[in-house]
Formats: C-alpha cells, structure tokens, sequence
C-alpha cells in the first residue's frame, strides 16, 4: 500500500522502529526484562511500501530475537544480560524487506521497580541459604576430620550410651572406618595441600611395617632434594632418628667410674 510521499514514508518508518519497548523473561520466574530497542534499516527501501507492516515485521522480529538472547540470563547480572541481546540485535537480520533491506538494532535494558525489588529479595535469600550451606558444609568437614583416625572413633563410640565397653570394635573395623572417612571426596575448593596430606597419610597406612615406613621416608627425603629442598629433606629424615627418650633407654658403654 502507498501511502503518501516517500518522504512522509520515511519519516513514519523510522519513527515506527527508531524506539519501540520489549518485555523479556529473564532466567527467574516472574521478573522481566524492560527493553528499549533501537532498529536501523540499510538500505533504506526506496520502493513504495507501507511503513506500518514493515514496522510490525521489525519489531516482531527483533522482539523474538531479544527474548531468545535473555531468556537464559539471570536479572542478579543485567550487564552480562544487556551484552548478549545487545550482541544478537546488533548481527543483522534479513526479512525479506524491500531493496533486500537487513535489520540491525541496539538495545538498553533495565527492570521495573517490582523486578528490582524481586531480584533485591532473591539476592537476601540466596546470601542467607549459602551462609547457612558454608557452616553446614564446614561442620560436617570438620567432624569427618575429627573421625578420621582410628582413636577418635573410639573415644567416640566409648561416649555412646549403649556402648560395650568390654566388647569395642576392633582395630580393623576402627580402621577401615577412618579410612573411608579419609577418603570421602573433598570439596573442590579445600587446598591441593590438605588433599594430598590426606593421601599421603593413606598412603603411608599401607606399609605397616617399620622397615618400609623407613624406605618410604628416604624416597621422600631424595625426592626433596632432587626438588632442591634440602632443609625440607632433613627435616623429613630426622624423623628416622631415634627420640632423647629412646636413647636414654638404650644400652649405653659400659660405665668406667
């Protein structure tokens, strides 16, 4: 339909398209996005045309693109939100407009003040529920730590009301707990260092006897050293040194007073 001079066409199709509002679903149920959408044409369509169906395909369109950008995008980031619509509307579309015409458009989001105030509760509550999974989290960590050696156990089953003091677990059962305690998987976000005492510890449990507890302790020492840690590795081999007490108790030279 023509409707006018081109000029007045012109003039009507960018103001139909120059600022038309949106309102998006973001990844929370119940709050929305506020879109202002800024549309270009290029070329402008020189043929006769009619403004109003060119406009209601525009906006139909950069509307649909929109909400696809945002629908996965939690309103608590409306930056990284605003980036991503502004990063589709801003490729362009071709709608089989006249001229082969293509779509491009800038776009600024906001939230009304009952969305603000939503995003504002929901942010209450995702702060108390993680300060309340954090203590939970470390509670239990440290009992599992608590528990991780055969004695604690133990000392902790001897506290049960109903415990047999002369009937108590025996060493394996005690130690094939702790064990299982020790190795539980860990947070992600415990240190790399507290992880690998952990297996260390398990590790060494595997050699009972003193002899190969003494080999183990030297590969340890070299590998220090070889890492150019000597101070390390002598403290790790003065672990092989009898104690004062021991040495006190050991046959000593025969006494000459």
């Amino acid at each position: 339909m023509r409707r006018g001079s081109k000029r007045a066409r012109r003039k009507q199709l960018r103001w139909e398209i120059g600022a038309f509002s949106a309102v998006l679903r973001s990844s929370r149920p119940g709050i929305h996005y506020t879109a202002t959408i800024h549309a270009t044409l290029t070329p402008e369509p020189t043929d006769p045309y009619d403004p109003d169906e060119i406009a209601d395909r525009v906006r139909t369109a950069l509307r649909t693109t929109a909400a696809a950008a945002v629908r996965d995008q939690d309103p608590i980031n409306l930056p990284a939100a605003q980036d991503a619509c502004a990063q589709q509307l801003r490729q362009p579309q071709e709608l089989g407009l006249p001229d082969g015409a293509t779509v491009t458009a800038s776009v600024h989001l906001e939230l009304a003040d009952e969305d603000h105030a939503a995003v504002k509760e929901l942010l209450t509550a995702i702060r108390a529920q993680g300060a309340a999974d954090t203590l939970t989290r470390q509670r239990t960590e440290a009992f599992a730590r608590e528990l991780a050696h055969p004695a604690a156990l133990l000392a902790r089953w001897l506290q049960q009301p109903d415990a047999q003091i002369t009937q108590p677990p025996s060493d394996a059962e005690l130690e094939a707990l702790a064990r299982r305690l020790r190795s539980f998987p860990k947070d992600r976000d415990e240190p790399v260092e507290r992880q690998l005492l952990t297996i260390l510890r398990d590790f060494l449990a595997e050699f009972p006897k003193e002899e190969q507890k003494r080999l183990l302790v030297i590969l340890l020492a070299n590998g220090m050293r070889a890492a150019r840690k000597p101070g390390h590795a002598d403290q790790v081999e003065a672990l092989l040194k009898p104690s004062p007490a021991t040495s006190e108790t050991s046959p000593t030279a025969t006494d000459t007073s």
